[in-house]
Formats: structure tokens, C-alpha cells, sequence
């Protein structure tokens, strides 16, 4: 079975969240920033090079004031 970070279902997920970073007009450093994280944190999220957690998921949601429920609705099985 391939690890859930390569799964095509993980890349549209982290798909959706560089999406709405840029849709709300945010750079990595400064997302960053609002999480107290160096940019390379976002780069290696946004990059499939580390897997996010439910709690990370819900603070980078609210860094990039992004609905988390509503990034998972976007999601299709």
C-alpha cells in the first residue's frame, strides 16, 4: 500500500491548500510567520515533503483564514 502523502487524494489536498493560501493573498513566509514556523515549514507542506496532522491542518486553515471544514469539502473520494 503507498503511504497516504503519496496518494493522489494527498497531492488534491495539498493542492486545495496552496490554492487558498494564494487565493487569500499570503506568501509562505508570511504564513509562516503567523505560525511562529520557519518558511520552510510551508515549503516542505506545500511541497508533499511533510505530512500534516488534524491540529496542523486547523492552525495553517486559520493562518490563511481558510473554513477547514470547507478545504475538506472540496475533497472528492
Amino acid at each position: 500500500m503507498v503511504k497516504t502523502i503519496y496518494q493522489e487524494s494527498y497531492q488534491a489536498f495539498i493542492k486545495q491548500l496552496v490554492l487558498a493560501r494564494k487565493a487569500s493573498g499570503l506568501t509562505q513566509m508570511q504564513v509562516a510567520e503567523k505560525l511562529a514556523k520557519p518558511q520552510s515549514y510551508i515549503a516542505k507542506v506545500e511541497g508533499a515533503d511533510r505530512k500534516l496532522d488534524v491540529m496542523e491542518f486547523v492552525e495553517l486553515c486559520e493562518a490563511i483564514h481558510q473554513n477547514p471544514s470547507e478545504l475538506i469539502k472540496l475533497l472528492k473520494p
